[in-house]
């Protein structure tokens, strides 16, 4: 079974596996399910009684994108920059923590199972692994790791090849740290009070 797990930065930017969390199913799709309904429910109806999905059409992923980024729902924006594996800031940790318990809250009313009218949201192993997550996050230390990723799944190296870089003479990849990368791979997200994010890139981000 796959997992997502919590991946922290050093003081070096060197990155590493927090925590592990088991079945990757309870936190991201969930949050891809939930903001597709709420925010463009109408279009990803079919005449064949399923929903449209990320793994369905990908087409939706831009258009949902460009919506959260200018909503100004805070929980909403934090949660699916966390299932975009975005780099985050452990000083903002009481700001993304509450905003994912919030997610729980405000959104329960979205993407309601047909048959008992229940959302994914309400479910009770669904609101434990937010908590979990949550909580995780709130534990961390910000001198030791000023950065964190939520990673999706083990089923991709997608956060890995951050922190590596093949030697064509050894044929072998070695530990970089992302300071190191010389690829745009992924955004640190800047949170400035409680309803403003913006974004810059690895490459662009001004390393100490």
């Amino acid at each position: 079974m796959s997992c997502s797990s919590l991946w922290v930065m050093d003081k070096e930017y060197n990155g590493s596996v927090e925590a592990e969390f088991q079945n990757s199913w309870y936190f991201s799709p969930i949050v891809w399910d939930i903001l597709l309904d709420k925010y463009m429910h109408d279009e990803i109806q079919t005449p064949y009684g399923y929903k449209k999905s990320f793994m369905s059409d990908n087409s939706l992923f831009p258009k949902l994108n460009e919506i959260i980024n200018n909503c100004n729902c805070m929980p909403d924006r934090i949660c699916w920059e966390m299932s975009n594996q975005q780099v985050f800031f452990t000083k903002n940790k009481e700001v993304i923590c509450n905003s994912i318990k919030d997610f729980i809250k405000i959104n329960s009313n979205y993407d309601k199972d047909k048959e008992d009218n229940i959302s994914p949201l309400e479910r009770e192993h669904i609101i434990e692994r937010f908590n979990e997550i949550a909580d995780e996050i709130l534990q961390l230390n910000e001198n030791e790791s000023p950065y964190f990723i939520f990673k999706n799944t083990s089923c991709d190296d997608n956060v890995e090849y951050w922190f590596s870089k093949y030697d064509e003479n050894e044929r072998e990849y070695n530990s970089i740290s992302l300071k190191e990368q010389s690829k745009r791979v992924k955004e640190i997200v800047i949170i400035n009070g409680d309803d403003n994010i913006n974004f810059i890139s690895n490459l662009d981000y001004k390393y100490s």
